[in-house]
Protein backbone atom coordinates (compact mmCIF):
# COMPACT_ATOMS: atom_id res chain seq x y z
CA UNK A 1 0.00 0.00 0.00
CA UNK A 2 3.34 2.50 0.72
CA UNK A 3 4.77 1.85 -2.64
CA UNK A 4 1.39 2.59 -4.26
CA UNK A 5 1.17 5.77 -2.47
CA UNK A 6 4.62 6.74 -3.25
CA UNK A 7 3.97 5.69 -6.78
CA UNK A 8 0.77 8.09 -7.04
CA UNK A 9 2.89 10.95 -5.59
CA UNK A 10 5.92 10.63 -7.61
CA UNK A 11 3.19 10.60 -10.91
CA UNK A 12 1.65 13.94 -9.27
CA UNK A 13 5.12 15.32 -8.99
CA UNK A 14 5.92 14.45 -12.67
CA UNK A 15 2.59 15.91 -13.70
CA UNK A 16 3.81 19.55 -12.19
CA UNK A 17 7.00 19.04 -14.61
CA UNK A 18 5.05 17.63 -17.33
CA UNK A 19 4.58 21.13 -19.52
CA UNK A 20 7.72 22.81 -18.56
CA UNK A 21 6.46 26.14 -17.77
CA UNK A 22 8.77 26.01 -14.62
CA UNK A 23 11.89 25.44 -16.33
CA UNK A 24 10.91 27.96 -19.16
CA UNK A 25 10.71 30.71 -15.88
CA UNK A 26 13.39 29.12 -14.40
CA UNK A 27 15.35 29.86 -17.11
CA UNK A 28 14.46 33.78 -17.16
CA UNK A 29 15.65 33.79 -13.80
CA UNK A 30 18.59 32.24 -14.70
CA UNK A 31 19.64 34.84 -17.34
CA UNK A 32 18.49 38.12 -14.68
CA UNK A 33 21.25 36.35 -12.60
CA UNK A 34 23.93 35.89 -15.17
CA UNK A 35 23.36 39.58 -16.46
CA UNK A 36 23.27 40.50 -12.88
CA UNK A 37 26.81 39.10 -12.34
CA UNK A 38 28.17 40.21 -15.14
CA UNK A 39 27.05 43.77 -15.13
CA UNK A 40 28.64 43.44 -11.49
CA UNK A 41 32.06 42.63 -13.09
CA UNK A 42 31.55 45.64 -15.70
CA UNK A 43 30.86 48.23 -13.11
CA UNK A 44 33.48 47.31 -10.49
CA UNK A 45 32.54 46.87 -7.19
CA UNK A 46 33.67 50.42 -5.97
CA UNK A 47 31.54 52.18 -8.55
CA UNK A 48 27.77 53.29 -6.98
CA UNK A 49 26.10 51.12 -9.12
CA UNK A 50 28.25 48.56 -8.60
CA UNK A 51 27.88 48.82 -4.44
CA UNK A 52 23.93 49.00 -4.85
CA UNK A 53 23.71 45.73 -7.63
CA UNK A 54 26.00 43.88 -4.43
CA UNK A 55 23.66 44.68 -2.01
CA UNK A 56 20.23 44.12 -3.79
CA UNK A 57 21.55 39.99 -4.64
CA UNK A 58 19.22 39.50 -2.01
CA UNK A 59 15.87 41.38 -2.73
CA UNK A 60 16.63 39.99 -6.30
CA UNK A 61 16.50 36.49 -5.54
CA UNK A 62 13.45 36.97 -2.92
CA UNK A 63 11.61 38.95 -5.40
CA UNK A 64 12.36 36.46 -8.54
CA UNK A 65 11.18 33.51 -6.57
CA UNK A 66 8.05 36.00 -5.96
CA UNK A 67 7.29 36.98 -9.22
CA UNK A 68 8.25 33.21 -10.80
CA UNK A 69 5.53 31.53 -8.54
CA UNK A 70 3.07 33.95 -9.72
CA UNK A 71 4.30 33.64 -13.22
CA UNK A 72 3.99 29.54 -13.21
CA UNK A 73 0.82 29.47 -11.48
CA UNK A 74 -0.67 32.07 -14.52
CA UNK A 75 0.85 29.69 -17.00
CA UNK A 76 -0.79 26.94 -15.54
CA UNK A 77 -3.60 28.39 -15.34
CA UNK A 78 -4.09 29.23 -18.77
CA UNK A 79 -2.42 26.28 -20.49
CA UNK A 80 -2.01 23.40 -18.47
CA UNK A 81 -5.31 22.91 -16.76
CA UNK A 82 -7.58 23.77 -18.97
CA UNK A 83 -5.78 20.18 -20.78
CA UNK A 84 -5.16 18.18 -18.30
CA UNK A 85 -6.78 19.42 -15.04
CA UNK A 86 -5.39 20.49 -11.31
CA UNK A 87 -3.69 18.36 -9.63
CA UNK A 88 -2.54 19.05 -5.86
CA UNK A 89 -0.96 16.29 -3.18
CA UNK A 90 -0.42 16.67 0.22
CA UNK A 91 3.26 17.66 1.08
CA UNK A 92 5.07 16.03 3.87
CA UNK A 93 6.31 18.07 6.03
CA UNK A 94 8.53 15.71 7.58
CA UNK A 95 10.43 15.34 4.89
CA UNK A 96 10.60 18.58 3.50
CA UNK A 97 12.16 19.55 6.66
CA UNK A 98 14.74 16.49 6.34
CA UNK A 99 15.17 18.02 2.63
CA UNK A 100 15.47 21.31 4.34
CA UNK A 101 19.07 20.26 6.73
CA UNK A 102 20.15 18.51 3.73
CA UNK A 103 20.62 21.42 2.16
CA UNK A 104 21.81 23.94 4.40
CA UNK A 105 24.29 21.17 5.48
CA UNK A 106 25.69 20.92 2.01
CA UNK A 107 25.65 24.92 1.21
CA UNK A 108 28.31 24.91 4.65
CA UNK A 109 30.24 21.91 3.38
CA UNK A 110 31.04 23.97 -0.29
CA UNK A 111 31.35 26.90 1.17
CA UNK A 112 34.29 25.29 3.19
CA UNK A 113 35.50 23.35 0.14
CA UNK A 114 35.13 26.98 -2.00
CA UNK A 115 37.82 28.45 0.65
CA UNK A 116 40.16 25.36 0.27
CA UNK A 117 39.66 25.28 -3.26
CA UNK A 118 40.56 29.23 -3.56
CA UNK A 119 43.86 29.04 -1.13
CA UNK A 120 45.07 25.57 -2.65
CA UNK A 121 44.34 26.75 -6.56
CA UNK A 122 44.77 30.44 -7.79
CA UNK A 123 44.49 29.38 -11.13
CA UNK A 124 41.10 27.39 -10.63
CA UNK A 125 38.23 29.55 -10.23
CA UNK A 126 37.04 27.28 -7.64
CA UNK A 127 33.57 29.58 -6.97
CA UNK A 128 32.34 29.10 -10.74
CA UNK A 129 32.89 25.39 -10.48
CA UNK A 130 31.37 25.30 -7.12
CA UNK A 131 28.02 26.85 -8.54
CA UNK A 132 27.63 24.58 -11.46
CA UNK A 133 28.47 21.65 -8.61
CA UNK A 134 25.46 23.00 -6.78
CA UNK A 135 23.39 23.77 -9.24
CA UNK A 136 23.67 20.16 -10.97
CA UNK A 137 22.73 18.66 -7.45
CA UNK A 138 19.53 20.46 -7.20
CA UNK A 139 18.55 19.80 -10.22
CA UNK A 140 19.60 15.44 -9.96
CA UNK A 141 18.98 15.00 -5.93
CA UNK A 142 16.08 17.55 -5.52
CA UNK A 143 13.80 17.23 -9.09
CA UNK A 144 14.86 13.93 -10.23
CA UNK A 145 14.56 12.13 -7.55
CA UNK A 146 10.95 13.29 -6.55
CA UNK A 147 9.35 13.60 -10.31
CA UNK A 148 11.56 10.75 -11.93
CA UNK A 149 12.43 12.80 -15.34
CA UNK A 150 15.49 12.24 -17.22
CA UNK A 151 16.03 15.54 -18.30
CA UNK A 152 17.05 16.77 -15.51
CA UNK A 153 20.12 14.65 -14.81
CA UNK A 154 20.84 16.29 -18.59
CA UNK A 155 20.70 19.82 -17.17
CA UNK A 156 22.64 19.05 -14.13
CA UNK A 157 25.08 17.64 -16.47
CA UNK A 158 25.44 20.75 -18.51
CA UNK A 159 25.50 22.59 -15.37
CA UNK A 160 28.69 20.17 -14.31
CA UNK A 161 30.88 20.91 -17.68
CA UNK A 162 30.04 24.72 -18.11
CA UNK A 163 31.19 25.12 -14.52
CA UNK A 164 34.11 23.83 -14.62
CA UNK A 165 35.11 24.63 -18.50
CA UNK A 166 34.29 28.32 -17.38
CA UNK A 167 36.79 27.76 -13.94
CA UNK A 168 39.49 27.65 -16.40
CA UNK A 169 38.93 29.94 -18.78
CA UNK A 170 40.64 32.67 -16.97
CA UNK A 171 37.70 35.16 -17.22
CA UNK A 172 37.05 37.50 -14.31
CA UNK A 173 34.82 36.52 -11.78
CA UNK A 174 31.19 37.88 -12.47
CA UNK A 175 32.08 37.07 -16.28
CA UNK A 176 32.24 33.51 -15.23
CA UNK A 177 28.95 33.32 -12.87
CA UNK A 178 27.45 35.64 -15.34
CA UNK A 179 28.51 33.61 -18.23
CA UNK A 180 27.54 30.11 -16.05
CA UNK A 181 23.51 31.43 -15.89
CA UNK A 182 22.96 32.90 -18.85
CA UNK A 183 23.92 29.73 -20.78
CA UNK A 184 22.11 27.22 -17.85
CA UNK A 185 19.13 29.98 -18.80
CA UNK A 186 19.34 29.13 -22.38
CA UNK A 187 19.12 25.04 -21.76
CA UNK A 188 16.29 25.65 -19.52
CA UNK A 189 14.63 27.40 -21.75
CA UNK A 190 15.63 24.75 -24.74
CA UNK A 191 14.64 21.99 -22.27
CA UNK A 192 11.48 23.81 -21.42
CA UNK A 193 10.37 24.99 -24.60
CA UNK A 194 10.53 21.35 -26.16
CA UNK A 195 8.52 20.16 -23.35
CA UNK A 196 5.60 22.76 -23.74
CA UNK A 197 5.56 22.54 -27.44
CA UNK A 198 5.43 18.48 -26.79
CA UNK A 199 2.85 18.81 -24.29
CA UNK A 200 0.57 21.32 -26.17
CA UNK A 201 0.66 19.23 -29.19
CA UNK A 202 -0.20 16.10 -27.20
CA UNK A 203 -2.87 17.76 -25.20
CA UNK A 204 -5.15 20.04 -27.31
CA UNK A 205 -7.82 21.62 -25.78
CA UNK A 206 -10.88 19.99 -25.40
CA UNK A 207 -13.92 20.59 -28.17
CA UNK A 208 -16.55 22.24 -26.65
CA UNK A 209 -19.79 20.81 -27.26
CA UNK A 210 -23.52 23.20 -28.11
CA UNK A 211 -26.53 21.97 -26.84
CA UNK A 212 -29.54 22.41 -29.21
Amino acid sequence: MENNLSDVERRVKRYWYADGIGELIGGGMFVLLGIYFALQEFLGQNSLVGGILQASLVLLMIGGTFISRKLVNILKTRLTYPRTGYVEYQVDERGTRGRRILVVILGFVISALTIVFARLFQFFDSIVAVTGVVVALILVVLQTKSAGLARFYVLGAASLVLGFALSLSGLPNGYSLGLLYGLMGVCFFISGGLTLWRYLKENPLPVETENG
